[in-house]
């Protein structure tokens, strides 16, 4: 569906619940446009789907990609104050089952339109080494390429000079990134924080860049992670309670009912678990 037909659409649909007066039905259709769109900015940079079997809310999610970007490159992807509104309208929908006044309705559906209009790189496309620089850098940085024909030691003696001019790229263009989001240097800084570590790693003379920007960025571990290691500690903790109750009702066998009905408890306990784990857990990617 064109922009223009779905803005068509999405204005009749404002204004038919406006004169209806259902706004829990607006309050929804905000929401879920708001998390697709937030879905999809995810999924070009190279982040999980939001995780909705576990009920992660969608300023949490926003904070993750922001948590994972800071933690790189030192730049936020949203506002603080966008991810605030967020929450404050979010845990109002949750906790009113979606009825909420038109006043918020309105905060969400400008935060899904700024959504819309954040342009974010698609990290997962394969890396153009051209098209990232610009004509004076290819040309400062081509005796790197493979095909080079400069004696390795030269390469050696200016190893120094090139990972220096390339900290101040990349220090100018997280400035310029920290003013005004821009999806080209966001690229541009994330070949350059690959490229300079390449050429610091003493252990291989070659200059190895991942296939896609997505392989240079280093994910955190979200909130589920937590949460899996918490599910497999509370798994190793009754399967081995288990165990050493199941072993104690050989040694005494006059409490073997009362011990074996425990045991029996605790193994369901850990089959629960285990089923948990791997439904939610054993395939969440990054």
């Amino acid at each position: 569906m064109e922009i223009t037909v779905f803005d068509e659409k999405l204005k009749n649909l404002i204004h038919v619940c406006k004169e209806t007066k259902n706004y829990k039905k607006l309050a929804v259709v905000s929401f879920i446009l708001t998390s697709n769109k937030l879905d999809e900015i995810g999924i070009y940079l190279g982040i999980r789907h939001r995780n909705k079997d576990l009920r992660e809310k969608q300023f949490e999610y926003m904070g993750l990609i922001n948590s994972i970007f800071e933690s790189n490159l030192q730049l936020q992807i949203f506002p603080q104050s966008q991810i605030e509104i967020l929450k404050e309208c979010e845990v109002l929908f949750l906790r009113n089952k979606a009825d909420i006044p038109l006043e918020y309705i309105k905060k969400i559906f400008k935060i899904y339109y700024d959504l819309r209009c954040l342009e974010v790189p698609n990290l997962n496309k394969k890396l153009n080494y051209e098209n990232l620089l610009t004509s004076s850098e290819s040309s400062f940085l081509s005796f790197l390429s493979p095909s080079s024909k400069r004696k390795q030691k030269d390469t050696g003696k200016l190893r120094p000079l090139i990972v220096q001019k390339i900290k101040e790229k990349e220090f100018a263009l997280q400035r310029e990134l920290g003013q005004e989001f821009d999806s080209q240097k966001l690229e541009k800084v994330i070949y350059l924080r690959a490229l300079k570590g390449s050429i610091e790693n003493r252990k291989s003379r070659k200059i190895i860049i991942s296939g896609s920007l997505r392989q240079n960025i280093s994910y955190q571990k979200s909130i589920e992670d937590i949460y899996k290691y918490i599910i497999l500690g509370i798994i190793l903790l009754t399967l081995s309670l288990g165990l050493v109750i199941l072993i104690e009702s050989s040694y005494y066998p006059s409490k073997t009912a009362h011990l074996n009905s425990w045991s029996l408890l605790l193994f369901g306990a850990t089959a629960i678990l285990v089923i948990v784990y791997l439904r939610y857990f054993r395939k969440e990617g990054v």
